[in-house]
């Protein structure tokens, strides 16, 4: 066993280039991080439905029951900020290109799961943001760009970091939730966020499936919340099993298929999100894995 492990740390070693640093996940690295730093005030959720010849086409039917679950999420999400006294007001617009079309755009690999992993996660995420920088310009062609006291417009967005900053300039909010959504609905996949631990690049979220549950899971991520069951963000099985027992109904444990109305926002959740400030000294060890972050 000691002759494998070292075997794989030379690998790591090998592989990693020496300009990236590679450490141990502290999920409150995520907290006030990038453009979207606590989740308070005026937020936009912006969406933009994705076809490929790996996942299900986008019906009509498909994209009004997701935006119906997008409200659903956010109407979920209301009445939590309500409960906790925290003033929040989120909006939500969505990319629909001429006659109704989708963006087609296949995905670096065939699968979500696919695309965040390999060849590894260093690399996976270069990819991500290549392939979503890619849809943004897409999107950003479309967008309808003002001129403001004679100054010459800006010319459309041609990433997802000046989409982002077009979309927060224009609605007046301030921060902005991008979503790409792939229809995975019948298919065993994932949803993950992208770049919430950095600012090299704008974080974004892919999700797999329409469940206000999922919505509202990966829209926290972005906010700065962390996994609490087995993901590609996180491995330690003996936190993961306490996270279990703790926060059984928490929003952040795996909300494929749950009901929203049966979940809550645990105080470990919303302290990372920027809910609150004040962390319980026995949840200090539940805030890191072993895994590596790079």
């Amino acid at each position: 066993m000691k002759k494998i492990l070292l075997f794989i740390a030379l690998l790591l070693i090998m592989i990693i280039p020496a300009s990236y640093k590679a450490k141990r996940m502290d999920y409150r690295e995520a907290r006030y991080k990038n453009v979207c730093k606590d989740l308070k005030g005026d937020v936009l959720l912006y969406f933009i439905f994705i076809d490929s010849k790996y996942t299900a086409p986008w019906t009509e039917f498909d994209i009004q029951s997701t935006i119906d679950s997008l409200r659903a999420a956010i109407t979920w999400l209301h009445s939590q900020a309500r409960s906790h006294k925290i003033l929040l007001n989120i909006r939500a617009d969505f990319y629909i290109g001429p006659e109704f079309t989708t963006i087609t755009r296949n995905l670096p690999e065939p699968t979500v799961l696919e695309s965040v992993t390999n060849p590894n996660m260093r690399k996976a995420k270069e990819n991500l943001n290549r392939w979503s920088d890619a849809v943004s310009k897409i999107a950003g062609a479309s967008v309808t760009i003002h001129e403001k006291d004679g100054i010459p417009a800006i010319k459309p967005p041609k990433n997802k970091e000046r989409l982002v900053a077009f979309l927060r300039d224009e609605n007046k909010v301030e921060s902005v939730a991008l979503f790409f959504l792939v229809n995975n609905y019948f298919k065993a996949d994932i949803s993950t966020p992208v770049n919430m631990f950095d600012t090299e690049d704008v974080e974004f979220a892919i999700v797999s499936y329409k469940y206000p549950s999922e919505i509202v899971h990966n829209f926290l991520h972005l906010y700065g919340a962390a996994d609490m069951h087995k993901s590609v963000y996180r491995r330690q099985e003996r936190k993961i099993s306490m996270l279990a027992e703790m926060y059984p109904n928490d929003v952040m444990q795996d909300p494929y298929g749950k009901a929203i109305n049966k979940l809550e926002l645990s105080d470990y959740t919303q302290y990372l999100i920027g809910w609150s400030d004040e962390l319980d000294p026995e949840l200090e060890t539940l805030m890191t894995d072993k895994m590596l972050n790079f």
